[in-house]
């Protein structure tokens, strides 16, 4: 069992530039993926996508790719000097074919320096296509590592809440016993007392009131209850995406309690029920959270 929500990073160093790619996740009923590498790298986003998919089935899932100078380029000043040189020899050369004077001002030297660093810092993608898709691999594994144990705390927590649910039913089960029987009495009860010209011995009176009875009868409720717990323990260790699955047992779960609720003639019973209902709505607020 995997959560859907995690984090995961990888990073690389090409050159002098160092090249983070964080993958963040949180719920959502189906896969969306969103990639965001940056416009000379645009290319990538949409393999980027189709790897992301191979990793996981559900969930909300973003990726960005950030550039940074490695330490020890950040330290270089404001400009390179190797860098400028050429920049001034070629500036010179080119002046001198056109007949221009030159001379070095320090506000040519800031506007090199300028346009250099508004120049892309960002290598070809080519160059370092295999070292990104590797570096999303990694962090696309250490996203799901994340996962995979915060399912496993879900997990845990949900069995302990089956476990109190299953409690619940057996109480239900007990406390309801004779039921049907009760209730029908007690229409024979009222009808004794009513002042309707019948005979209340009558087949056809007796067979509706046992019809009627029938309806206070919650055993394949119970039945079913039992089954649907069993159903979620099983589909806990189940490979692969779980998380609608258990969404729709626990609605079934919930379903099968309200009409054991409606068909309580006990307080007690009904009281139980309640309490067993309230566990299974806190379960389908971690469901939520599960891949």
């Amino acid at each position: 069992m995997n959560s859907m929500t995690g984090y995961g990073m990888a990073s690389i160093t090409f050159d002098n530039l160092s090249i983070e790619i964080e993958v963040t996740s949180v719920n959502k009923r189906h896969l969306e993926t969103i990639v965001s590498a940056p416009k000379e790298w645009q290319r990538f986003e949409y393999d980027a996508n189709k790897q992301i998919k191979s990793f996981f089935q559900r969930g909300r899932i973003r990726a960005a790719i950030n550039l940074s100078k490695c330490a020890d380029e950040e330290v270089q000043g404001l400009f390179e000097e190797s860098i400028i040189e050429k920049d001034l020899e070629y500036l010179e050369g080119f002046l001198r074919q056109k007949k221009q004077d030159f001379k070095i001002t320090p506000e040519i030297l800031l506007k090199l320096a300028e346009l250099r660093k508004n120049q892309s810092k960002f290598p070809p993608l080519d160059k370092v296509y295999k070292d990104l898709e590797k570096a999303l691999t990694d962090a696309c594994k250490s996203m799901g590592k994340m996962r995979e144990i915060e399912g496993t705390a879900i997990k845990h927590d949900l069995t302990e809440r089956i476990n109190r649910v299953t409690d619940f039913i057996c109480e239900m089960e007990a406390q309801s016993q004779g039921m049907e029987q009760e209730h029908k009495d007690k229409l024979m009860e009222r009808l004794r007392k009513s002042n309707l010209s019948i005979e209340q011995d009558d087949d056809r009176i007796l067979k509706e009131v046992t019809l009627y009875a029938e309806k206070s009868d919650t055993s394949e409720e119970i039945t079913r209850l039992k089954s649907h717990l069993s159903q979620m323990l099983v589909t806990f260790e189940a490979n692969g995406s779980i998380g609608r699955k258990i969404e729709f047992i626990l609605q079934e779960i919930s379903r099968e309690l309200n009409t054991f609720c409606s068909k309580s003639t006990r307080t007690q019973c009904t009281n139980i029920a309640l309490n067993a209902r309230t566990e299974v709505e806190k379960m389908r607020e971690q469901s939520l959270n599960i891949e």
